[in-house]
């Protein structure tokens, strides 16, 4: 570290040596010259302009002459009252009429007709500027006085030369020691903004994006390199000038300064190119300034691809969209339209649903269409990991935070969503510790790592699901009750397959031509009769169910296309297996075709007389009817017998 450059002008030794202690002791690089007026304006260029000095320390006396003479900082030592006693008490001793002899001035501070007072002492001031001077005036009052009291050796001198007694007022040990110290200070403060000027002055220099600012007088304080190129001025020609004559003389910073108001991304074109453009207002000393910067349109389109293809490549991204959601039932369609107007909001969504029905797959889409959309998308299954890997998966964790943590620590899936969505699924089968743990990190938009003490702030959007009935497991306590309504400020339902049949054709046609590659209008147009025929059955595992289905088709292979043999197979199989298994969704859910009130009512009661196997006591009691009333209607029915 290169030590503080200080240059003292003393005018005494005494002043020299004590300062020339106290710089060893502070680390000063210490520069003594005696003052003498005749060269002093001279040594102060030499040390401005050989960079020698940083600043400089002398006496009240000369601190005034020094200061309007150099841009250097010049401290002062002040003068203390003490030693001005001690000195004049000194020369008390050789009578009363003293003479006080300073280079500029006595500080006013200081209440010597006061201490003359005290002393009884007739004080009178003399002030030179040059020894010969000094010594003329001297010569001529010195039968009207007896001793000589001064700062500076000059003086003392004189008075020698004459024959009088002098005097030096000492300088205060303290009082020097303070003013190097304010020095050091202010050097240290000084090299630490020239260096952050500098620095700034290199970012502004090799920086991508156009900068112009404007200062709080109106005037372009700003204008870097980017900015000249592009609107083709010169910054010496823009600095320091109005931004008012310069927006008027340019259609570039026209433009680009606008009215002034604030504006993120802002397009704007001229010269033949789209720019985006971003306005902050600033105040400074209570008036308003302003900072604009821009970039090519086209450059911040190549960052944004670069930056989806980091994340793609980190698997940190949504891959599906709205448009990939298979369906056109009405109920789909309207659970489409209540995910998109999630995508304006940011608060947390709840989706839930039986298993194998999409909830990723709307968790991506609401993320690829919201201001989030070029942020991480982060997915985990809470059921997955055992809680201890799990806590340490979400949150992450320092290095030796336990047995097998990696050197360096491990960044975790909120800080990694940190500007994007982080989807939770299976949220129900969540510990309670960590319920707590997520509720904290919900509330507070903060984690902190385990084994860490430090939290980080996390921007992250937070999108769970389940197939549980959360409100049950709150019930029995299985689930925090406060972390429900955090996680449930909007809900998504996605319906099971077996309530939207109609897209089962769609679904098995994407399916099959995603693996195949074929679109033969023939065989799509049999394997619609062939579904329509097997609507009957329920789908318990929704669509993985059917995706699975379609592959294990595929692989086997079709024996006849015209009959659809395999296919018929296959289903008439799946159909009997799970009756086999005596499914117990099978046995809660009836299939209704479409139909008159009176022909659906019967298709209930037909199904549920079916399931339920016993008499009509006990059905009556399942469909919550009277048997008087379930008597009226199966004989209505015809079904009495």
């Amino acid at each position: 570290m290169v030590l503080p450059k200080i240059g003292l002008i003393s005018t005494n030794p005494e002043f020299s040596k004590i300062a020339g202690e106290l710089a060893k002791e502070l680390g000063i690089n210490l520069i003594v010259n005696d003052y003498t007026n005749t060269n002093i304006t001279g040594m102060l260029m030499k040390w401005l302009n050989g960079y020698a000095v940083e600043a400089v320390v002398t006496c009240e006396s000369i601190a005034n002459q020094l200061q309007c003479i150099t841009t250097l900082p010049v401290f002062t030592v002040q003068i203390s009252a003490y030693e001005v006693l001690i000195a004049l008490s000194r020369a008390k001793k050789r009578g009363r009429k003293v003479i006080l002899a300073e280079l500029d001035y006595l500080p006013q501070s200081i209440d010597i007709s006061g201490l003359a007072t005290a002393l009884d002492l007739d004080v009178e001031f003399l002030l030179y500027r040059e020894k010969d001077e000094l010594t003329r005036q001297l010569n001529i009052m010195q039968e009207n006085v007896d001793a000589v009291v001064s700062t500076t050796i000059s003086a003392v001198e004189c008075a020698g030369i004459i024959g009088l007694p002098a005097y030096l007022i000492q300088c205060d040990y303290s009082l020097i020691k303070d003013a190097l110290e304010k020095a050091v200070q202010f050097i240290r403060i000084r090299r630490r903004n020239a260096k952050l000027c500098k620095s700034l002055q290199a970012i502004l220099e090799n920086a991508y994006d156009g900068i112009l600012a404007v200062d709080e007088r109106g005037k372009v304080a700003i204008f870097n390199p980017t900015a000249e190129r592009v609107t083709g001025l010169p910054a010496n020609k823009v600095l320091e000038q109005p931004v008012s004559h310069v927006i008027e003389s340019n259609y570039a910073c026209k433009i680009i300064v606008g009215n002034g108001a604030a504006t993120s991304n802002e397009t704007v074109e001229f010269n033949g190119s789209t720019f985006t453009v971003n306005r902050i207002p600033i105040t400074l000393y209570n008036q308003s300034g302003l900072v604009v910067t821009f970039q090519f349109a086209e450059k911040v389109k190549r960052i944004e691809n670069n930056l989806r293809k980091e994340l793609n490549r980190q698997g940190l991204t949504a891959h599906y969209r709205f448009s990939d959601i298979i369906g056109r039932s009405a109920m789909i369609e309207e659970t489409i339209r209540e995910a998109r107007k999630y995508t304006r909001s940011d608060a947390a969504i709840l989706i839930t649903g039986e298993s194998g029905t999409g909830k990723e797959l709307f968790a991506q889409s609401i993320h690829n269409e919201s201001a989030r959309r070029n942020g991480p998308f982060v997915a985990i299954n809470c059921a997955a990991l055992p809680e201890s890997l799990l806590e340490s998966e979400l949150f992450g964790y320092e290095e030796g935070a336990f047995t097998g943590a990696k050197k360096g620590g491990k960044l975790g899936l909120f800080a990694m969503a940190h500007g994007g969505t982080i989807f939770l699924d299976e949220i129900g089968d969540l510990s309670l510790t960590l319920q707590a743990r997520l509720l904290r990190v919900l509330q507070q938009k903060e984690i902190m790592p385990v084994g860490s003490q430090r939290v980080i702030p996390v921007d992250v959007r937070v999108i769970s699901a389940t197939n549980r009935n959360l409100q049950e497991a709150v019930e029995k306590g299985e689930f925090r009750v406060d972390l429900y309504y955090r996680l449930n400020v909007l809900h998504l339902h996605i319906p099971s397959l077996r309530m939207r049949m109609e897209d089962l054709p769609l679904l098995f046609k994407h399916f099959y031509q995603r693996l195949t590659g074929s679109d033969n209008s023939q065989d799509l147009y049999i394997f619609d009769k062939v579904l329509e025929e097997q609507k009957s059955y329920l789908w318990p595992g929704n669509i993985r169910e059917l995706e699975g289905f379609v592959e294990r088709y595929v692989a086997l292979g079709e024996e006849d296309a015209t009959s659809c043999k395999t296919l018929r197979s296959l289903l008439n199989k799946l159909k009997t297996d799970k009756q086999g298994e005596g499914s117990m969704l099978d046995k809660q859910m009836l299939v209704i075709k479409l139909g008159s009130m009176e022909d659906m009512e019967r298709q209930i009661i037909e199904q549920a007389a079916e399931v339920v196997g016993g008499g009509k006591g006990e059905l009556a009691k399942v469909l919550g009817l009277s048997r008087t009333t379930l008597w009226k209607k199966l004989k209505k029915a015809d079904m009495t017998g």
